[in-house]
């Protein structure tokens, strides 16, 4: 780690451990060891111990009761209860972007599915494939302006990420996403909003039972 002066040391530390927790650097169940990190990161434990404080409040990590913190394992009560916000919240994202969508929105999504449509199919670009998807709904988040609510969503997503590679090197998870984004797209055109929350819906549900059978392998 590279320790940059325009963030203090705590919370340059901060983001290096999220990042390495939800990129699944740091795997489920580790245990942080204050010693070993201040000693990686030539740092004193101090700002060391509250980025974990940080951390614990976002629950990416766990105090444990004869003390230290360890990187809790995701549960299949815990992916339920994300895909069930996100439906929540990205309901709202689509009853408010169907209300501020402009013909140059639209434009910009199906470039987006162009470029996915090009390369969904090599399964050696799988992981550029999933950047579209990603990079796709943030344009929907954009066009809501809804900037808490997104706020919220980037956050529960976080629980997640570390089975974005697995979810992207799935040939029918990825074909499928693919096709329900081409359907939302097609529906927004026509200015079906009941529909198109729907197929986000399922889209999203069938993410969820993917997640769940990942979790419990």
């Amino acid at each position: 780690m590279v320790i940059k002066k325009k963030k203090s040391i705590r919370e340059q530390v901060y983001d290096y451990l999220k990042d390495e927790i939800v990129n699944g650097r740091i795997k489920e169940g580790s245990r942080i060891v204050e010693e070993e990190f201040a000693e990686k990161l030539n740092i004193s434990r101090t700002p060391l111990r509250e980025a974990l404080r940080m951390l614990e409040l976002e629950g990416l990590v766990e105090a444990r009761e004869k003390g230290g913190v360890t990187v809790p394992k995701t549960t299949k009560k815990d992916v339920e209860e994300v895909v069930k916000i996100r439906i929540a919240l990205e309901t709202v994202i689509f009853e408010e972007l169907f209300q501020k969508v402009t013909e140059d929105n639209i434009k910009e999504l199906e470039e987006n599915i162009a470029k996915a449509d090009a390369i969904v199919y090599d399964e050696a670009r799988c992981l550029e494939v999933f950047r579209y998807f990603s990079e796709f709904n943030k344009i929907l988040y954009a066009i809501s302006d809804l900037p808490r609510v997104i706020h919220l969503i980037n956050n529960l997503n976080l629980y997640l990420k570390k089975f974005r590679k697995i979810s992207a090197e799935n040939n029918e998870r990825r074909l499928s996403a693919h096709a329900d984004h081409m359907k939302i797209v097609e529906l927004i055109k026509n200015g079906k909003k009941h529909e198109a929350i729907e197929i986000n819906k399922k889209h999203l549900l069938e993410a969820k039972d993917f997640l769940i059978k990942q979790v419990e392998s």
